[in-house]
């Protein structure tokens, strides 16, 4: 069955609730202040039925300036607009801002209904219907059904379905695929049930058992049941008005604006670039960094605006801008959102999401236009490329590109392949790096890796993990590839946990290699009992930072040994004394700290590493306060 939603609009008391009930015959008015008062001041919603293949749902949205917010709830997401007015009143102010919602969120498509008309003669509603055209002359109404109706006596009100029947035939169905979204318009509880959620389901498809996050608020569940138009239905799909029976979630817990989705495929953000539209109002320019009330799906929230080239947007403009919210808003490219005041009761503009993660661009820089047309017009592997150049060194999990570009994996799936064709992208892992950006990394780690060489000529190199850390903070797969690559265009050589950029430990010179034998033989010479490094540099009269790199030097080069902090020791004495411990441990058996001190004569200072570090290359083992060879 094709289903769509239709949503109404128009000023407070032209009768939109009354003819939604002469439709389907279901009076949206739930609540017992909005029977009392005789007006809508929440979202209500209705259906109908056309034969067996067209379920047609109906939001209500209220008439009334302070509950404008419910309207822009109710007006987002819904496939064509039922505009009323009144036959005794005509065009009035929420007729018009109302339609200016409705042009801002992207509704194209729509049918004017002119209600009361029992209430005038004919001449008037001649006369409102004129007023209408005028009206909509122009604008992205202009040319839909105009048809008088009568709630009270049922005039034109078969007529007013076969239109809507007609529409409906005519719109195409949201498409099942995409990021499951239902931007919640009402919270409550049932006895037996526990808590509902209810919405419009923006696009891709759940279902019963699925598990669901709630953004922003980050709460994990899973959704018991669902219901499309009071019936128990096995997934919500987009298109569909549908409530959520949600396991372990209390009703205070949530509130009208989250959003339902699968648990990371949406994302929190707190600035976004996006195209503002001021309408012609008769109002004062907005100027940079003005506070403004942003309102998108069921969402309301302040933000920042920040005017990228100028420092004030008059009425009438449309400019490329960026908000910045004090809490996170979950949105996606592409979507529609209202701008209201911060002090008066009244839409000013709006326009579409652009970008969900973008930079905080230098205002009044070349190039801002580009990236503007770019978001605005490019095709899917353009806004692709552009967000992975964007994130540089460190690339992009597949995840979060669909995120940015609003498309299920399947769709960046293919876009990804394209971009492989372009030998554009480079995929390692889950991550996906531009093919510059890559370059770029590379070129940084053999640069790094020359630079660290120049500033310590006497190390051997620099250790796989300080290059890492010292490198743009990008997933460890990424530096991994880049290394092995460099290794393959042999650029770089590795040995043991050291990289060293080719050529160099080749380039050292003889004076170096001549001290490094000086030191070896003085290491000889101490035996069992060298020199902490201070007294060592005194002695061979050289910086004792470069000692050490000559030390660390022999010891990566296996000639030299280094036993707990800064001991080092000649290879052959370490080798002397492992002989020596072994066979007096084959004679003896086993052997106290007082047998190891006596027989090489040692202090303590010396003894305890040394022992220790025989028991770490497992020669002996530890048993109580003795050693025995290890089997």
């Amino acid at each position: 069955m094709k289903q769509i939603v239709i949503g109404t609009a128009g000023h407070i008391d032209h009768g939109k609730t009354t003819l939604i009930k002469a439709i389907t015959g279901i009076d949206c008015d739930r609540l017992k202040e909005e029977k009392e008062r005789g007006i809508t001041t929440e979202l209500g919603f209705a259906h109908y039925r056309f034969g067996e293949d067209i379920l047609v749902g109906i939001v209500d949205v209220p008439g009334h300036e302070k509950f404008v917010r419910h309207m822009v709830a109710g007006a987002w997401g819904i496939d064509m607009v039922l505009l009323v007015v009144a036959a005794d009143e005509g065009v009035m102010p929420q007729t018009r801002e109302h339609l200016d919602i409705c042009e801002l969120l992207g509704l194209k498509r729509g049918i004017v209904a002119i209600t009361k008309t029992d209430l005038v003669d004919s001449d008037m509603v001649e006369l409102v219907r004129e007023d209408i055209k005028d009206f909509l002359a122009g604008r992205s109404l202009e040319g839909s059904p105009v048809i008088p109706v009568s709630s009270a006596t049922g005039e034109n009100v078969p007529l007013l379905r076969g239109l809507i029947e007609d529409a409906a035939r005519e719109i195409d169905e949201r498409s099942k695929e995409g990021i499951f979204r239902l931007p919640v318009d009402r919270v409550f509880t049932l006895k037996g049930f526990g808590t509902i959620v209810t919405g419009t389901c923006i696009s891709g498809l759940l279902k019963t058992g699925d598990e669901i996050e709630i953004y922003p608020l980050g709460k994990l569940t899973r959704v018991r049941n669902i219901q499309a138009y009071h019936e128990d239905v096995g997934e919500a799909i987009a298109g569909q008005r549908v409530a959520l029976n949600i396991q372990g979630i209390e009703k205070h817990d949530i509130e009208r604006g989250v959003i339902i989705g699968r648990p990371g495929t949406l994302f929190l953000s707190q600035r976004i670039d996006a195209t503002l539209k001021y309408l012609s109002l008769p109002l004062k320019p907005i100027k940079n960094n003005s506070i403004l009330r942003f309102h998108v799906a069921t969402t309301q929230e302040e933000a920042r605006l920040v005017l990228l080239d100028g420092d004030a947007i008059e009425p009438g403009e449309e400019h490329y801008v960026q908000f910045v919210f004090p809490r996170p808003i979950v949105v996606l490219p592409g979507d529609g959102y209202v701008l209201r005041g911060p002090y008066t009761i009244q839409t000013i503009g709006g326009g579409k999401v652009l970008d969900i993660l973008p930079g905080r661009h230098k205002r009044k820089t070349e190039g801002l236009s580009s990236i503007y047309a770019l978001l605005m017009h490019g095709s899917d592997t353009d806004k692709a490329e552009y967000h992975l150049l964007k994130a540089g060194h460190g690339g992009l999990k597949k995840e979060l590109l669909s995120i940015l570009l609003g498309k299920e994996e399947k769709r960046t799936d293919h876009i990804i392949q394209a971009l492989h064709e372009r030998e554009k992208v480079r995929t390692i892992g889950r991550v996906i790096v531009h093919s510059e950006k890559f370059t770029e990394y590379k070129k940084a780690l053999l640069g790094l890796i020359k630079d660290y060489y120049a500033k310590n000529p006497l190390k051997v190199g620099i250790s796989r993990e300080e290059l890492r850390m010292r490198l743009p903070q990008v997933d460890p797969q990424v530096f991994l590839a880049a290394l092995e690559e460099c290794i393959r265009e042999g650029v770089v050589v590795t040995e043991k946990d050291k990289v060293i950029a080719k050529g160099m430990r080749d380039a050292r010179n003889e004076g170096v290699e001549h001290f490094k034998e000086v030191v070896l033989k003085r290491l000889y010479q101490y035996g069992f009992t060298p020199p902490g490094l201070k007294e060592f540099s005194a002695e061979v009269k050289k910086d004792e930072r470069h000692l050490k790199d000559i030390l660390e030097g022999l010891v990566f080069d296996g000639k030299a040994i280094k036993i707990k902090g800064d001991m080092y020791f000649h290879r052959d004495v370490i080798e002397d004394l492992k002989r020596m411990v072994a066979a007096y441990l084959t004679q003896k058996k086993e052997m106290t700290p007082s047998d190891f001190k006596s027989s090489l004569e040692l202090s303590r200072k010396y003894m305890i590493p040394l022992l220790e570090y025989l028991d770490e290359i497992k020669l002996t083992i530890r048993v109580g306060d003795k050693r025995i060879l290890r089997s």
